[in-house]
């Protein structure tokens, strides 16, 4: 009986390692592709790794004290929330054709992994006989590197589709390189408007379900 009621938590619990596994393997991805889009230097599409692991930094805590203070289940809530904003912000972010609101796009999605990744390990661990927390642990996170092999993969497909050569940009007018540029930064609105429904829907799901509650 105890095993049945901690099955389904567990299932739950792991598909968040899938999750924030994939969000970071789309960067090396997002990163050439940015930089190619707003035509930045090295340094400037490097601010996406910076953008990501400030956010860690300074959200560790917070996090922490989300979960001392109202429990894991709203800490897993709210870091899949904040992470589908982040996501939704590229929509505007590639309309409005700033980098600096696809860096806080950014930010702001790695402050919901840091939420997520703060709850999901030791939650993994503890959902069950303290025995197997170790193999338990160590499932959840094989689930980590399933999408560290996915991500490039499908991430290459749905973002770098419209992707244009540097010779052919070089022989088209301003106007049009500009508009094949923003061409190209636009097809990351419809993969991260996906993602962030889905994280929605998962956080419904969360809510919905009785997760056993750990202190």
């Amino acid at each position: 009986m105890t095993k049945n009621k901690t099955l389904f938590p567990f299932i739950l619990i792991t598909s968040l390692f899938f999750l924030w596994g994939f969000a970071h393997n789309l960067d090396p991805i997002l990163i050439p592709h940015l930089k190619k889009s707003f035509t930045l230097t090295t340094v400037q599409a490097t601010l996406v790794d910076s953008a990501v692991f400030i956010a860690y930094f300074l959200m560790a805590l917070p996090a922490g004290f989300i979960m001392k203070k109202y429990g894991y289940k709203t800490g897993i809530i709210t870091g899949l929330l904040v992470f589908a904003i982040g996501s939704y912000l590229f929509i505007p972010a590639a309309n409005t054709q700033q980098y600096t609101f696809f860096l806080v796009a950014l930010f702001i999605i790695a402050c919901g992994l840091t939420i997520l990744e703060t709850a999901a390990n030791p939650y993994a661990s503890s959902l069950g006989d303290p025995a197997t927390s170790t193999q338990r642990l160590n499932f959840a996170q094989s689930f980590n590197g399933l999408a560290a092999t996915l991500a490039p993969i499908i991430g290459a497909r749905i973002i770098l589709t419209k992707g244009y050569t540097a010779a052919q940009l070089r022989v088209m007018t301003e106007e049009g390189r500009k508009l094949a540029l923003a061409a190209e930064a636009s097809s990351v609105k419809m993969p991260y408007f996906i993602l962030g429904s889905l994280l929605v829907l998962i956080a419904i799901l969360f809510a919905f379900t009785h997760l056993p509650r750990l202190q």
